[in-house]
């Protein structure tokens, strides 16, 4: 049975700058951002590199960019998603439209690759209006939400090593 998903506000690529709640975390990795953007962007079921990640999809047809849905489910809860920019190779960016988790109110993140001398810097911000009553605790968990970050760019690292 698949749980009830509940609707979040539908926001653009302003409210990553105006969210109540942001982080942004930057780590460094070991190819080039256009590469980088490839395998952020690829099919979705492909990020065996992201821990948690499961039966993750592109439900719009090709050719994939701004306005394609996706879904995903993250450690047992999932989403569904519409990618707001695809400015490939330097910047990948969604809206959750969906969760079965009512946390968030609204929640968006952005990916920015940026090309640097031994590879590229890949910015993550994670931007939500939480339910009022676990701001706080949304607050606090920034440390937490970095950490996750961290684990996945260095698991994408070795994913491109590998490649």
């Amino acid at each position: 049975m698949t749980p009830s998903l509940h609707r979040l506000a539908p926001v653009e690529l302003d409210f990553l700058t105006t969210a109540p709640v942001r982080f942004t975390y930057t780590e460094p990795l070991p190819a080039p951002a256009a590469v980088v953007f490839s395998a952020i962007s690829a099919d979705p079921s492909t990020w065996t590199w992201f821990p948690g990640l499961a039966d993750a999809r592109y439900e719009s047809p090709p050719p994939f960019g701004v306005g394609t849905l996706r879904s995903v489910v993250m450690d047992g809860v999932a989403y569904r998603e519409t990618l707001l920019a695809w400015d490939e190779p330097h910047r990948w960016a969604y809206r959750v439209d969906e969760s079965a988790d009512a946390t968030f109110l609204a929640l968006a993140e952005d990916w920015v690759m940026q090309d640097a001398p031994e590879g590229s810097t890949l910015a993550w911000t994670f931007a939500v209006e939480p339910q009022p009553e676990l701001r706080e605790v949304i607050e606090g968990a920034r440390e937490l939400i970095g950490g996750v970050f961290t684990g996945a760019m260095r698991s994408l690292a070795e994913h491109l090593s590998a490649g």
